[in-house]
Formats: C-alpha cells, sequence, structure tokens
C-alpha cells in the first residue's frame, strides 16, 4: 500500500469521504436488515416480486450491501465498491421512480431503518444524493483522485 493511500490528502479528500459516506449507508442498512429479519422478509414479501425472488432478495440484498460497504472502506479495493455502489443505488433509484409512477398499482412498503421515515418521494432525492456520490466516487477513483 502507498503511503499516499493511508493517509487522505486534500487531493483525495472527496473520494475518501465519498466512500465513507456509502460505506455507512450500505453498511448500515444491512445490519438493519439483518437485525430485523422478520421485517424484512415482511417489507420484501409485499414488493411487487414473485414470491420466490423476494425471498432470494431477503438474503442477496443486505449481503451485498454490506460486502460493498467493506470494499469501499479498503482502499485497493475501492473502485470495485463504487462500482458496485453505483449499481445498487441505480437499481434502487429506478425502482422508486417505478413505485412513484405507479407501474405497479400500488405502493409497497418503505424500506426499513432510519429510511423508513422518509415517504417515496423524499427516498428518491436521496437516492439520487447517494447515486450521484456513488457515480463520483467512481469517477475520481478511476482517475486515481
Amino acid at each position: 500500500m502507498e503511503k499516499d493511500q493511508a493517509i487522505p490528502t486534500r487531493k483525495n479528500l472527496p473520494t475518501e469521504a465519498a466512500a465513507i459516506i456509502l460505506a455507512l449507508v450500505f453498511v448500515y442498512t444491512a445490519g438493519s436488515k439483518w437485525l430485523d429479519m422478520e421485517a424484512t422478509r415482511n417489507g420484501f414479501m409485499n414488493q411487487p416480486f414473485p414470491k420466490w425472488m423476494a425471498m432470494a432478495l431477503v438474503y442477496i440484498i443486505p449481503s451485498v450491501e454490506f460486502v460493498c460497504g467493506i470494499l469501499l472502506l479498503v482502499p485497493v479495493r475501492r473502485k470495485i465498491g463504487f462500482g458496485i455502489a453505483v449499481m445498487l443505488m441505480g437499481l434502487f433509484t429506478g425502482y422508486v421512480v417505478l413505485v412513484l409512477t405507479s407501474v405497479f398499482g400500488r405502493i409497497p412498503c418503505s424500506c426499513g431503518g432510519i429510511v423508513s421515515t422518509l415517504g417515496w418521494s423524499e427516498h428518491l432525492v436521496l437516492n439520487i444524493v447517494l447515486l450521484a456520490t456513488a457515480i463520483l466516487g467512481y469517477r475520481l477513483e478511476r482517475i486515481g483522485q
């Protein structure tokens, strides 16, 4: 590991900040899903997915969120973490857009944790901010900032 990767500098501070913010979000959301697995299962079962898919997502989503959070904290794996974060936030944001445009014919229950206090419109704004953070982090990591 190079010395400049271990200690944040002004040059890489935006990348470090984006990585830490996203890592906290993903580790927190994964943890909240794991800690209340019954609510997580009920929430996924209320989504407009086939039941087999919902049951798979109960385990897949928090696992991927947790791994993404850890990758974001490891400088040599951060680019992969940002890539996964962009994909996750893109999917989550697209899903919220589909909910808000009534594609599913009903509005399923919201997410767990702190985000459960937000309405779907506020959730969309948060997701767009997190998606932009992930894209910025990925681009900065890619150019070596």
